[in-house]
């Protein structure tokens, strides 16, 4: 994402559907609401309705200084989102195991549950591109900003209500066993 106040789906964004991989049962209720509320589109059997919808959350991903040769200079996309969004669980799991609970473990089942509350709905802006109009944001989870940016104090709530932790799923039905970020510019599965 982009700016704030408000945040702004980065337009070089990317999010869709997998072609190879099926879509995780934690993710079946947002996602299908997406795709009713999106309706006959320009995009209309140019994706995978059935794939694994990506990316899972949002994160800041423009302006990140860095000092490269001894210059500072500002980067954008995913190099930049995917370790922020990284730093906050690796915040929430210092504050998990300082009360003596459990870390959070696999992400996916908690963001698409209760957790969607812990974000920033973004629902402005697009991934346009490959010739397309791209997906729009819109409320809830969607295909450019997934279910939005953290929010720390939210999700530390929920994380310290939270009393049982999730295991990765064994099969090869969800295509790994981190949250998905997507970055400025492509996919991990945080978006920017």
């Amino acid at each position: 994402t982009t700016g704030i106040s408000p945040e702004v789906a980065a337009d070089f964004s990317s999010g869709g559907f997998s072609n190879f991989f099926p879509r995780p049962d934690y993710q079946n209720a947002m996602v299908d609401a997406y795709i009713q509320a999106l309706g006959p589109s320009a995009q209309a059997g140019q994706f995978n309705t059935t794939g694994r919808a990506y990316p899972d959350v949002s994160m800041q991903g423009t302006n990140f200084l860095i000092t490269l040769d001894g210059q500072t200079q500002p980067v954008s996309g995913t190099s930049a989102a995917a370790p922020a969004f990284a730093a906050v669980i690796a915040l929430l799991n210092d504050q998990l195991i300082a009360a003596g609970k459990p870390q959070l473990g696999f992400l996916n089942p908690l963001i698409y549950a209760a957790g969607s509350s812990g974000f920033n709905d973004v629902t402005t802006g697009s991934n346009p591109g490959c010739g397309t109009l791209g997906f729009p944001a819109a409320v809830g989870w969607d295909p450019v900003t997934g279910m939005g940016t953290p929010d720390f104090a939210k999700l530390l709530a929920l994380a310290m209500s939270t009393t049982t932790r999730t295991p990765p799923p064994v099969s090869s039905s969800d295509s790994g066993s981190t949250a998905s970020v997507t970055g400025a510019a492509g996919t991990g599965s945080v978006s920017a």
